[in-house]
């Protein structure tokens, strides 16, 4: 019966930490996670931090054109090539529909700037629905973490560097 309890217990807390379409993190565990981080860094432990947010470029318009399950393939293709990834450098977790939180640990922004690996894998990617070949571009933000200002801050500049990576084009890391 405690066994029983126990893989209970694991898969409910499964359910309420990893997003069910694509397997990441959920933005509830990142910010668990980030909170750690924190702390690590505050100590000493960590060494530097990067923040990383991306969003797919124009995934309106895969649902649009392919249908909502085409978008859903694409998410969880992504999510993939994420999961593979990140294992080097550090956490990803699917921040709101298809936008993407990167936390690289122990690494400062130019040494983040690997993200450049997975832009280009991304760039090799096809997902396969429905006899269509569907490829993607993603924007990247990216920015470093300051203790003085705080994870928050430094999730801000990242969003606001994907923004004007959106708005002057597309596809690309801004750092």
């Amino acid at each position: 019966m405690e066994q029983k309890l126990v893989r209970y217990n694991t898969k409910l807390q499964k359910l309420a930490s990893v997003d069910a379409l694509t397997g990441l993190w959920n933005r509830r565990s990142m910010w668990e996670y980030i909170r750690a981080v924190e702390y690590d860094y505050e100590i000493g432990n960590a060494g530097f931090v990067s923040i990383a947010i991306a969003d797919i470029d124009f995934f309106k318009r895969i649902n649009d054109t392919y249908g909502h399950d085409a978008g859903d393939e694409v998410l969880k293709a992504v999510a993939e090539l994420f999961m593979d990834k990140m294992k080097t450098y550090g956490r990803v977790c699917r921040w709101g529909g298809e936008e993407f939180l990167f936390v690289f640990y122990g690494r400062n922004g130019d040494a983040a700037y690997d993200l450049q690996e997975i832009y280009d894998e991304i760039h090799r990617l096809t997902v396969s629905y429905e006899n269509e070949e569907i490829r993607i571009t993603m924007t990247f933000g990216l920015e470093e973490y300051d203790k003085n200002d705080g994870m928050e801050m430094a999730i801000r500049r990242a969003d606001e560097k994907l923004y004007q990576g959106k708005e002057t084009g597309r596809d690309k890391i801004v750092y």
